[in-house]
């Protein structure tokens, strides 16, 4: 791989390569298509070793999803497609993305192991509660020293959106002097190449911006003066399209994953640093915010706080819901929401769980 760096940086027309020897000092130079033949043919060894390793990882992973307790969490780490069935470009970013799996899966199973270990005081650590939708406070969840409210939801749910909408105006209607400052995924990052990342959208450009007609909402927000700042990087997006995996897009994937939210952070870092006196509001889907989600954008902090907003279930492709998966408090029933929020000080819990508070929407909502 060395080799194939060192040549890659070469230039076009072509470095001496080759000394005649010890006895004359001319030197031969090889031709420009001489020169891209040793280029390609070192790349196609670079590939070659690493589907090789990449293959060996995916069997290896095979061997240890067979007895591990960990398979369920695919959704956290997502597996490529095995390297001998990709484009080799899919093959080198397989390779990356697998090794950063295999790590997470590794961290996936001590938490299993200790949410298991400390089942019984984490549910008396939790608080839950029962409430109508019509009752429900969002804004009173949030602590009033916190700057960075990360709102992870599951997508494609109407309720979800309704909630958030309801969150925004609520929290300004508590703390009618405080900036709101809304950072999301759902909002390409800009409109034009040139556009420089970390702007408030305008009216006009909204409806370009947008991923779809769910969220109509955010030119509400606009109207009533709170920012609207995109994150997504929509032509990266779009370059890693390309299936690794039998259900995800290398854009989902571990590795994308990693790409993704380093760009977001960069935005969400420039946006507070701008605005010290704002509050953040950081919404995106849940396995970017979660404390436990890889590369996540959140961290444990007095300042930062994680809301989780799903439909249903807790679920089980994260460790806390694997886990507590027969207590009551993982559905939400009849049509109330399960609100669950730790008021225990110890952070080790609400960090393990991934959330500081979750809300868990009755069925009927999924779109």
């Amino acid at each position: 791989m060395l080799l194939f760096v060192t040549m890659l940086s070469l230039p076009a027309a072509a470095q001496p390569l080759l000394h005649m020897g010890p006895n004359t000092a001319k030197t031969l130079v090889l031709p420009q298509a001489a020169l891209q033949r040793t280029v390609a043919a070192q790349m196609d060894r670079a590939i070659f070793q690493a589907s090789h390793a990449a293959r060996l990882a995916q069997a290896n992973r095979e061997a240890y999803f067979s007895s591990a307790q960990t398979l369920p969490f695919q959704g956290m780490a997502t597996v490529s497609a095995p390297a001998a069935q990709l484009p080799a470009r899919d093959a080198l970013f397989a390779f990356k993305n697998d090794k950063m799996a295999l790590r997470w899966f590794e961290t996936i199973e001590k938490d299993v192991n200790f949410l298991q270990d400390m089942h019984t005081s984490i549910a008396k650590s939790l608080e839950v509660k029962r409430i109508a939708p019509q009752e429900m406070d969002y804004a009173a969840l949030i602590p009033a020293q916190a700057r960075k409210i990360f709102v992870g939801e599951e997508h494609n749910t109407p309720a979800i959106y309704q909630a958030f909408e309801q969150m925004i105006f609520q929290y300004q209607q508590r703390y009618p002097r405080r900036k709101i400052i809304i950072l999301t995924e759902f909002v390409s990052d800009r409109l034009f190449p040139w556009q420089q990342p970390g702007q408030p959208v305008s009216r006009w450009e909204m409806p370009l911006r947008r991923h779809d007609d769910d969220f109509t909402f955010f030119t509400k927000f606009i109207k009533r003066g709170i920012d609207i700042i995109g994150l997504e990087n929509v032509a990266y997006v779009k370059e890693h399209e390309t299936l690794i995996t039998p259900s995800e897009s290398q854009a989902q994937s571990v590795y994308g994953m990693q790409e993704r939210n380093a760009h977001w952070r960069q935005i969400i870092s420039a946006v507070a640093a701008r605005n010290p006196e704002a509050v953040l509001f950081i919404y995106t889907g849940s396995m970017h915010s979660h404390y436990r989600a890889p590369f996540s954008l959140s961290n444990p902090s007095p300042q930062n706080f994680v809301l989780q907003l799903e439909s249903r279930t807790l679920g089980t492709d994260m460790p806390f819901g694997f886990v507590m998966s027969q207590e009551p408090f993982t559905q939400a029933y009849g049509n109330k929401l399960t609100v669950l929020r730790w008021t225990d000080k110890d952070p080790v819990f609400r960090t393990r769980s991934g959330f500081d508070a979750c809300i868990l929407f009755p069925r009927g909502t999924q779109k």
